[in-house]
């Protein structure tokens, strides 16, 4: 009992020290994500089940969650309290950017949001079925992705995401089009959860949230911490609804307790499987499902833990969190130094990116750092290797694009010139 009473004065040491004003800085949002995704899993276990908790596996796991929490934490601490010379220079803010980018962004984000809905036309073709309205969606989601190919097209239906989150930006900034705004998040959202999948709704509406957190009024704390508590219900709801059958759902509170205590029992699964294993991947995991994406069958990582922990269940691998997968490829030293560097680095994203208020793209591009960002926390590194490569590519169309749609206007501006009517 100790231990959990250590525990949850260290959560909202975390959560709530002076400083952390500011819902969607990491301190804050990563911090909650953590808590009520793995943190809380160690508590609810002791109330679950008592002697499971006792026993040596999850004492051990325990304390990793705790490492990971607070070595994270260490990560912010010092990218805070670290000089960055961009701080001490005003940055340019959005409102000051000319109107002459208000076209660019418009055609861009409707360029990939038209990109992403055609995809997603073809994913459900493909699949022959819309996984959200099958009798077993559970199943359904499975197999869609089993398809040959639509692992593809699904990454591509997320360009329509991106080009949502790039829409709002400039529509919170100008306060301008908010009803086609809401339009696209409409159709968008429809898409995405018709994949079976509750997380790409979670993340339309936090693209919103940040939006106009950042551009239009501040949230506050409190305000955000209600619409956390009503995300939380959506998510065991949404499960409930999607996978009926299954002994984790039959109510309400058994679908919350489940939610609670289901990431430290993959992690315990993971640390069990690698000590009795006995050598370490040394990051050779980080590019597993990267190499899915060349042609033959090749495992992906979840799948290939899946195997290493001798599971069997219907639907994709198990997420190790971000403790489990730096434990497999490096141990103890590998929590300490990689959860220190990504808590380092996402505070560093913040202060460059939201800090020095440099304009719209900084403003976009924090909000999909953050995303990945909560992905590595409950999935680990190898997991979210092609989402990160992912991003880097769509930035790089999007400079391309952006390009292309400035080369137009100024062949434009140029024939006005010279036939002026």
């Amino acid at each position: 009992m100790v231990m959990i009473v250590i525990f949850c004065l260290v959560y909202l040491f975390g959560l709530f020290k002076k400083g952390n004003n500011d819902f969607f800085q990491p301190e804050v949002f990563l911090n909650l994500y953590f808590i009520v995704l793995i943190g809380l899993g160690p508590v609810a276990l002791y109330f679950f089940s008592a002697e499971m908790y006792r026993s040596a596996n999850f004492q051990h796991v325990a304390v990793i969650v705790m490492m990971g929490y607070v070595f994270i934490n260490v990560g912010f601490y010092i990218a805070a309290n670290t000089k960055d010379y961009r701080l001490s220079r005003p940055g340019k803010p959005w409102h000051s950017i000319g109107v002459h980018l208000d076209a660019k962004i418009k055609k861009a984000s409707l360029a990939f949001v038209g990109l992403g809905i055609l995809a997603g036309l073809i994913f459900f073709a493909r699949a022959g079925n819309i996984p959200i309205l099958a009798g077993n969606k559970e199943l359904a989601r499975v197999a869609a992705l089993s398809v040959g190919g639509n692992g593809y097209f699904l990454y591509l239906m997320t360009f329509s995401m991106y080009g949502l989150a790039l829409y709002a930006t400039y529509s919170f900034s100008r306060d301008k089009d908010r009803w086609f705004l809401f339009a696209i998040f409409a159709v968008v959202g429809l898409i995405m959860t018709g994949t079976g999948s509750r997380r790409y709704l979670l993340w339309l509406c936090l693209y919103l949230l940040i939006s106009r957190h950042y551009l239009a009024a501040r949230l506050s704390n409190k305000l955000m911490f209600i619409y956390a508590g009503m995300g939380l219900l959506f998510i065991n709801v949404f499960e409930m609804f999607r996978n009926p059958d299954s002994m984790t759902t039959v109510d309400l509170a058994t679908t919350f307790t489940y939610r609670f205590v289901l990431y430290i029992s993959n992690l315990e699964k993971v640390i069990t499987a690698f000590v009795s294993k006995g050598n370490l991947e040394y990051g050779s995991t980080f590019f597993m499902d990267i190499i899915t994406a060349l042609p033959g069958k090749q495992l992906d990582y979840q799948s290939w833990l899946k195997e290493v922990t001798n599971l069997e269940f219907e639907g994709f691998g198990i997420p190790p969190t971000l403790m489990g997968d730096l434990y497999i490829n490096f141990g103890y030293a590998g929590i300490v130094i990689g959860c220190v560097l990504f808590g380092y680095f996402v505070r560093k994203a913040y202060n460059r990116c939201i800090l020095t208020h440099s304009g719209f793209y900084h403003i976009f591009l924090y909000m999909l750092i953050l995303e990945v960002a909560s992905k590595v926390i409950t999935s680990g590194i190898s997991a979210q290797s092609v989402s990160m490569l992912w991003l880097v590519i769509f930035l790089a169309l999007l400079r391309v694009a952006f390009a292309v749609f400035a080369a137009k206007k100024n062949k434009l501006i140029r024939i006005n010139l010279e036939n002026p009517s």
